[in-house]
């Protein structure tokens, strides 16, 4: 698969991209004013998404560290790996913890922004700045798993993170299939 093509993240990124954008601007005043009535409402209507996003996700992993429970990241690995060492369950957890606590740094800076910052402030944090901030966790993991993990960080951060989505899609394909 190296050097192919992959003609969706293209459109991907520039959708992602267009979103940012118009989110940006209808938290300007000049999109405010453009919605009329429903202009001093959009802020909070991003606010809301924001927040909640960061927050599931925050729970999500957070919910996986529970006693008895297999910790997200783990699910991930092992979607990929036949089975780990207990060096390699013992990073995932820890990598789950960090995700979860990551979330939530990202929710209460949110928060914080939106409260006490001018607004365009945070649409500038929240449209633009979180997507690279969560790129940067990406590699930031990786290049610690590459030291701490060996056994899972074959093949760089982009092609774990590929093959992790991959994994992800294809055991919900397996659980959905079925006689109907």
């Amino acid at each position: 698969m190296p050097g192919r093509t992959r003609p969706w993240l293209v459109p991907m990124i520039a959708a992602a991209l267009a979103y940012a954008a118009l989110s940006y601007w209808l938290t300007t005043a000049d999109g405010r004013e453009a919605l009329g009535a429903l202009g001093p409402y959009v802020p909070w209507f991003y606010f809301a998404q924001h927040v909640g996003m960061f927050v599931a996700l925050a729970a999500w992993f957070g919910l996986t560290l529970r006693p008895g429970r297999q910790a997200l990241v783990t699910r991930f690995a092992l979607l990929m790996e036949e089975k780990l060492s207990p060096v390699g369950i013992a990073y995932t957890r820890r990598v789950t913890l960090a995700w979860s606590l990551f979330c939530g740094a990202i929710a209460a800076t949110s928060v914080l922004l939106f409260f006490r910052a001018p607004l365009e402030l945070w649409s500038l944090y929240a449209n633009v700045l979180t997507l690279p901030l969560v790129g940067a966790m990406f590699l930031v993991e990786g290049s610690i798993r590459t030291r701490a993990c060996p056994e899972l960080a074959r093949g760089g951060v982009l092609r774990g993170v590929l093959r992790s989505v991959r994994a992800y899609w294809e055991s919900g394909a397996r659980t959905t299939a079925g006689p109907r």
